[in-house]
């Protein structure tokens, strides 16, 4: 009889600590999903601006008719450049869901990269298209880059 009110109260203690552990725990599991989709809320803000910033940058060096063959293989080169981090970065910490979008869309930038730098102007029907096809795979890319920040999917 002298044992039961020790034991209960090593019960109440167990149980205080074991729940004390628990909201610890899923404390710190929401945490880390916050840290989680900050992180790639921010990757995919990078990869987009710096993916756009090329396309607005090709779309200036095709306005220009009478560039040198050098300089605007220069300029064109320099126009992509800073897409390569982003994407890098992509390919680590994304899912595979988006960064097969995001290497599309990449690799679109690159095909206007290269047209650029073969002469096509901004009225081509190539640039038009390699253009239209660049924006469709933003957007696609974008809303697989949304879903997977509200979803948390990996």
């Amino acid at each position: 009889m002298t044992w039961m009110p020790l034991l209960a109260t090593l019960t109440g203690a167990v149980i205080a600590m074991g729940s004390t552990l628990l909201v610890e725990h899923r404390k710190t599991q929401r945490e880390t999903a916050k840290e989680w989709r900050k992180t790639r809320q921010e990757l995919y803000a990078r990869f987009l601006a710096a993916h756009a910033q090329a396309g607005s940058d090709l779309r200036n060096i095709a306005a220009v008719p009478d560039l040198d063959a050098s300089e605007r293989y220069r300029q064109t080169r320099a126009a992509y450049t800073h897409c390569y981090a982003s994407r890098h970065e992509l390919e680590l910490l994304a899912p595979r869901t988006v960064v097969v979008l995001a290497e599309e869309c990449s690799r679109a930038v690159r095909m206007m990269r290269d047209a650029v730098s073969a002469g096509a102007r901004l009225d081509s029907d190539q640039f038009e298209e390699l253009t239209r096809r660049y924006l469709d795979l933003r957007l696609e890319t974008r809303n697989a880059m949304r879903s997977d920040i509200w979803t948390g999917s990996d």
